[in-house]
């Protein structure tokens, strides 16, 4: 219909022929013109639905990154405070990573002080039971609250390639989050009524296997929240 109409008002702006058919013709030169307003307007609006559809969908995209971009970094989050805590109670004077001249420098490489002082931080935190439940508990709700928000903003994000790109750094930060949870202060399995019980209990002894699961655990949770993080942030940069 489109090119009917192109084709038509060429027609009647260059063929001398076609003009005196149209002035023998007044209705059929009316439809013409009708016809050539309708097309511009229906191309006009056309643009404008494109566009707010679109400014809507980035829209939604940004929220739907933010959300997860809050999420992910919360289990990284707990492992940087507790490397810190570790720290302020050693008997290393000055070693405390978190100090205000390396925080501020921006200097602190978490994945590194992990990769050194894995076994050191498990043996602190199961050391107190209430402190071991307090890492594993707040590790264990970070894990459940980015799998709601995979599962609220995924089906969405996945809708673009670099998103869903970057939601598969996501499932892997949940399961090493739990599993971290787990070697600190395993959760008791199912209550009297079937339902899981968040009740937990330090563990009584582990193998080099579990230490080792531990320590690559807290890494893998460093290095994908960093990634996604890092990988975010030029997109929601104006």
């Amino acid at each position: 219909m489109l090119g009917v109409v192109i084709v038509l008002s060429v027609a009647e702006l260059t063929s001398q022929r076609f003009n005196a058919f149209t002035r023998d013709h007044s209705l059929i030169s009316t439809f013409i013109t009708e016809a050539v307003l309708l097309v511009g307007v229906y191309l006009v609006i056309d643009e404008i639905i494109q566009r707010r559809e679109t400014r809507r969908w980035s829209d939604v995209m940004s929220l739907g990154i933010r959300a997860l971009s809050s999420r992910a970094e919360g289990a990284a989050a707990i492992i940087r405070r507790t490397v810190d805590e570790l720290a302020t109670r050693s008997d290393q004077p000055g070693s405390r990573p978190g100090s205000a001249d390396a925080s501020d420098s921006g200097s602190v490489d978490y994945r590194e002080l992990v990769s050194g002082r894995a076994d050191e931080l498990a043996d602190w935190l199961r050391a107190d039971a209430a402190r071991a439940s307090s890492f594993a508990e707040e590790t264990r709700r970070s894990a459940s609250r980015l799998e709601e928000a995979i599962i609220r903003w995924g089906p969405t994000l996945v809708e673009d390639p670099e998103s869903a790109e970057l939601l598969n750094l996501l499932p892997d930060i949940v399961d090493s989050a739990r599993s971290a949870a787990d070697a600190i202060a395993p959760a008791s399995s199912l209550d009297g009524a079937g339902q899981k019980d968040e009740t937990v209990a330090t563990t009584p002894g582990w193998t080099e296997g579990e230490r080792q699961l531990f320590k690559d655990s807290l890494l893998e949770i460093l290095r994908n929240a960093d990634e996604f993080l890092g990988r975010v942030s030029p997109r929601a940069a104006p």
